[in-house]
């Protein structure tokens, strides 16, 4: 469901530190973590092991780098390019939270921590794949079987009642007492996360305003 690619230039990161920023990339956690006003709030955790398991991430060190039409050097600024690949659908709400994640976690390995928010040494492409191009267990893997894949930890919560859909995403999520919701008129709504509640917030904003 995600597939990460990030293109290291010679010198950038030793493989220590790919490694570690491997492994940091495909952390469910990471992901999440750039969200203040999610008040530390995670994913489910049943949810966030399907997810999980959907993540792979790839290292490549490209043996010719030109950036700023020169060929870079050792003695050069770190760059790095991560591609990362999510279902169409997703591309959009999910863009901003990616870009800062990868973002955060390369400026975290370089000496000069500020340098990718000061000089674009740092690129994050989010591509979306078109539903009915992601296979896994052997067929095509559309948008909403992936809702559903993530919701079935949670069904019979749900219909307990102890479980409601995202709106946004219409991922299951579970009631629990750090589970991020908005009480709108008298109706509960439930978010797999604070951006989708935020997404949430402004789409109906912007409906009132119309």
């Amino acid at each position: 469901m995600m597939f990460i690619e990030l293109f290291v230039s010679e010198g950038a990161l030793d493989s220590a530190q790919q490694r570690r920023v491997a492994r940091r990339l495909g952390t469910i956690h990471e992901l999440g973590a750039h969200d203040p006003e999610a008040g530390g709030h995670a994913m489910a955790p049943r949810s966030a092991a399907v997810f999980a398991s959907m993540f792979q991430v790839v290292v490549h060190r490209p043996p010719v780098w030109v950036a700023g039409e020169r060929l870079l050097t050792e003695e050069d600024p770190p760059h790095c390019l991560v591609r990362v690949f999510v279902p169409g659908p997703w591309r959009k709400d999910m863009s901003e939270t990616v870009i800062s994640y990868a973002t955060r976690i390369l400026a975290e390995e370089f000496e000069d921590r500020d340098l990718p928010y000061q000089r674009p040494t740092v690129q994050v492409q989010v591509i979306g794949i078109s539903e009915g191009s992601v296979g896994m267990l052997g067929k095509a893997a559309r948008s909403q079987d992936l809702v559903e894949m993530l919701s079935a930890p949670y069904q019979e919560e749900a219909a307990a009642g102890r479980a409601l859909r995202d709106p946004l995403c219409g991922v299951l999520v579970p009631l629990r007492d750090d589970t991020v919701t908005v009480d709108l008129d008298g109706e509960l709504f439930a978010f797999c996360c604070g951006g989708c509640r935020n997404e949430f917030l402004a789409e109906r904003a912007e409906a009132g305003r119309g």
